[in-house]
């Protein structure tokens, strides 16, 4: 079976995310440091730890922001955006059950600009 895991380089996630096979690691320890390392014969990974900071940083060429402290949304998956409470929905009609996320107050020139240029329009759809 193949297994892959989300790893980097550095203990602090900031360097690229490689699928480390692990079928090619020797052992895993708990490092000093309280990092958690996957040693293979000639190196030495880190797992991705799931952080919005870390991932924020390699989910951004993905087409993902940072819409306020709590959310990384998808911003190709935002079906309609409610500027006035602030909100994104990822469903075309919007019901109760409908997902939604909240937008910062600092985000929503950005995410109005962003929303805009993907749909050629004013940004509200």
């Amino acid at each position: 079976m193949d297994v892959r895991f989300p790893v980097t380089r550095d203990p602090g996630n900031f360097s690229e995310v490689i699928e480390l096979d692990l079928r090619d690691v020797d052992y895993i320890e708990t490092h000093q440091t309280g990092f958690v390392v996957f040693h293979t014969k000639d190196e030495v990974f880190y797992p991705v730890v799931p952080k919005l900071s870390i991932l924020e940083k390699h989910l951004e060429d993905l087409g993902f922001l940072r819409l306020d402290r709590t959310n990384l949304s998808n911003i190709e998956k935002i079906r309609y955006y409610d500027e006035e409470r602030s909100l994104v929905f990822f469903n075309d009609k919007i019901s109760k059950s409908s997902k939604f996320t909240t937008v910062s107050s600092s985000m929503k020139k950005m995410l109005k600009n962003r929303l805009a240029r993907r749909s050629g329009r004013n940004g509200n759809h």
